[in-house]
This record gives structure tokens, C-alpha cells and sequence, in this order.
């Protein structure tokens, strides 16, 4: 049994600085889940491109490109894998030790700097051991776990000496800011933010002027199925997008800018990982004056988010109407009083153990009632 985080992460200390740090998210370079995959030749050139613009943390996974990240990485850092962090993944449904050891041969290396467990699915405290047992064996020297509740994370500490957690966040985005982040500063593990720029939504291709209609991905793009790429939700984020532009312009910064420099002025966040698809996006993201925002500007962007995503306020029919729906239905429904953020509604009912939820969740259900008049937004 483990009373908590390892706080020593040996040789992964040196990758997890005092200040919050940029990393390569892998996913894109994969090849596949984000449009057009593009030249292969172009996308190992944006790995080692970073590498030269000073990153030295990439993350990855078997399950982006079907292992083609894996191999990509491997052969653009061979070269630079001493000084370089590889992180790679579990999926919730895979034997650990066929999964790590097959990374390992699509990565050409003896070990990874960390393998997290990418979803605590079902088994997942069994495979969190097996994992234990081959950092053991030296096939990774550090242990994460990736968009887990809070609940699911205590348990896990438990069971194996964590080092990291993984989960999304960026300035729309903020569940993690309820139960995880804290836990994760309590515990000593430190936290990995995946999706810093909503997707794409934050590097403004989607927002720019004239107000566009929503973005249609192609078929095979997971962003097809991203809620706030659609209807209200959609146009709440254009809003807050169009407020922002003025603040990143008088900063100096790109929209990317602002929302990376957003992320890396918040407490307890230890890694953003960002990702790219070629150079130019890499010169656009890993940007030499990359650095945290002040907390004026941090409370200016707070304060424009919180203004554009005020909760809604019941309509005197609501009560009536929710008599005869669900348990998960009705508790949010009780909770709309104009203040409550969605996000605590969210943390408050994944509190008693259930089915988690979400605060996009809670949104999508709000913005039906407000569509049937029985609540006002």
C-alpha cells in the first residue's frame, strides 16, 4: 500500500521544473484524428523541430495512428533520447505488459520516462499494479493515470507510488479546477494539462471575423463530435474568443499565446501539452517568449469567461416539469440558481461515487431547457 504521490520522481524530476513547462502532445502527429494527416516527413520534422525550439517532453500513446506517433517519435528523438522525456500509455482495456512492451518496440527504446493508464475503466486497479510491476522491472521509471475522478485517484494512490495525473483543461475547460488540481497539489503529483487550446478552438482559425458559422470537420476528425464546436455552445466560446483578441493584442501575444500563458500562470499545473502537425505550427506554439500571464491579465480573462458562462436561472415551469425525470436530470435541475457554477454541480454529484459527470454534460442538458423554456440564459 502507498500512502500517496512519490514525491522524489528521480529521473523524471528533471523534466518537471519549478515552473510550468510546455510539452508535445502527440496525438496530431499521429496521423490520424485531426484531418488530413499530412506529409510523414513533415510531422517528424515538427517533432525535432520542438526538440530544437527546447522541448523536452513529448507524450504519446498506442492508440494515436495506431501506433504511428510511437514510431514517429522514435525515430526523430533517437538521437536526443537522453535529454528528452518519452511518455507513453496503457488504453483501459489493454494487458499492460503486451501494451508497454509493444510501445517500447515502436519507440525503439528500452524504457519510457512514464507510462500513465490512459482511463480507469473496468480492472483498472489490476492493471494499475501490472504497470507498478514493470516500472519495477525498469520499463518505465515514473507512473501516471490520465482522466480519472477524483475518487478514482485517491484509490489509485493507494495501489502504485503515482507521479502524474493527465487531464484536460485550458481557460474554457475547467473541471479539474474543482477536485483533481487540489487533490494533485495535496498528494504531490504533478499535472499534465492535455487539450490547452480547446481542440483548435483557441488558436482562432474557427473565431475569426466575420462571426463563421460552426466548423464541419471531415469524416475520421474526432472534432466532429466535440460539443462546443456546435450550436450555443459554440457561439458562447466565439464570444469570449472576440473579448480576448484586444487583451492578447496589448500583451503582445497570439489568441495560442494568451491561452498557453492562461494555462501556465495557474497553480499546480506542472506540464501543458500542445501539439503540432508541422513547423509552422510548432514556430506558433512553442513561441521563444512563451511565458505565464500576470494575474491582472489572468483575473481580465477569468473575469470575461465568467461573465459569457453565466449559469442559468430556472423558469417558474422547471420544478414541475423535472417531478417526473431522472435522478441525474433532477439533481441539476434543483441546482440552477443563476450562481452555481457548472462545473461544481458536476463535482458535486460525481462525489457520491456514481456514474461521474462532466460540466459539458450539464451544459448540453441547460441549453435543451433554455431551447424548452425552462431555463433562462
Amino acid at each position: 500500500m502507498y500512502e500517496g504521490a512519490r514525491a522524489d520522481l528521480g529521473p523524471l524530476s528533471r523534466f518537471l521544473g519549478a515552473e510550468t513547462r510546455l510539452g508535445f502532445g502527440g496525438w496530431a502527429v499521429g496521423g490520424a484524428g485531426w484531418g488530413a494527416a499530412g506529409d510523414q516527413r513533415e510531422r517528424a520534422t515538427a517533432i525535432r523541430h520542438a526538440v530544437e525550439r527546447g522541448v523536452t517532453f513529448f507524450d504519446t500513446a498506442p492508440s494515436y495512428g495506431a501506433g504511428e506517433s510511437e514510431r514517429l517519435l522514435g525515430r526523430a528523438l533517437k538521437a536526443d533520447r537522453a535529454r528528452v522525456a518519452i511518455a507513453t500509455k496503457v488504453g483501459p482495456r489493454d494487458d499492460p505488459r503486451a501494451s508497454l512492451e509493444g510501445s517500447l518496440r515502436r519507440l525503439d527504446s528500452d524504457y519510457v520516462d512514464l507510462v500513465q493508464l490512459h482511463e480507469p475503466l473496468e480492472r483498472w486497479e489490476w492493471r494499475l499494479e501490472k504497470l507498478h510491476t514493470l516500472q519495477v522491472e525498469g520499463k518505465a521509471l515514473a507512473l501516471g493515470l490520465c482522466n480519472a475522478t477524483h475518487l478514482q485517484l485517491e484509490r489509485a494512490l493507494t495501489i502504485a507510488p503515482l507521479a502524474t495525473y493527465q487531464a484536460a483543461y485550458n481557460l474554457f475547460d475547467r473541471d479539474v479546477e474543482e477536485r483533481e488540481l487540489p487533490l494533485c497539489r495535496d498528494r504531490d503529483l504533478a499535472f499534465l494539462a492535455y487539450r490547452p487550446l480547446a481542440a483548435g478552438l483557441l488558436t482562432g482559425k474557427y473565431t475569426a471575423p466575420p462571426a463563421p458559422p460552426p466548423p464541419q470537420f471531415a469524416e475520421g476528425d474526432h472534432r466532429r463530435q466535440i460539443y462546443w464546436f456546435k450550436g450555443r455552445e459554440f457561439e458562447r466560446r466565439r464570444c469570449v474568443i472576440e473579448r480576448l483578441l484586444p487583451i492578447a493584442q496589448r500583451e503582445g501575444l497570439s489568441l495560442i499565446g494568451l491561452a498557453l500563458g492562461w494555462l501556465r500562470a495557474r497553480p499546480d499545473v506542472s506540464i501543458v501539452l500542445a501539439g503540432a502537425k508541422n513547423a509552422a505550427q510548432v514556430d506558433e506554439t512553442f513561441t521563444p517568449d512563451s511565458r505565464p500571464l500576470t494575474p491582472d491579465v489572468g483575473r481580465a480573462i477569468d473575469a470575461i469567461v465568467a461573465d459569457v458562462f453565466r449559469p442559468a436561472r430556472p423558469t417558474p415551469q422547471l420544478p414541475e416539469a423535472a417531478r417526473t425525470w431522472g435522478e441525474r436530470e433532477r439533481f441539476i435541475a434543483e441546482r440552477l440558481d443563476g450562481k452555481t457554477r457548472y462545473e461544481a454541480i458536476a463535482a458535486e454529484w460525481t462525489d457520491r461515487g456514481d456514474k461521474p459527470m462532466i460540466a459539458a454534460q450539464v451544459k448540453v442538458f441547460v441549453d435543451q431547457l433554455v431551447e424548452q423554456g425552462l431555463a433562462e440564459g
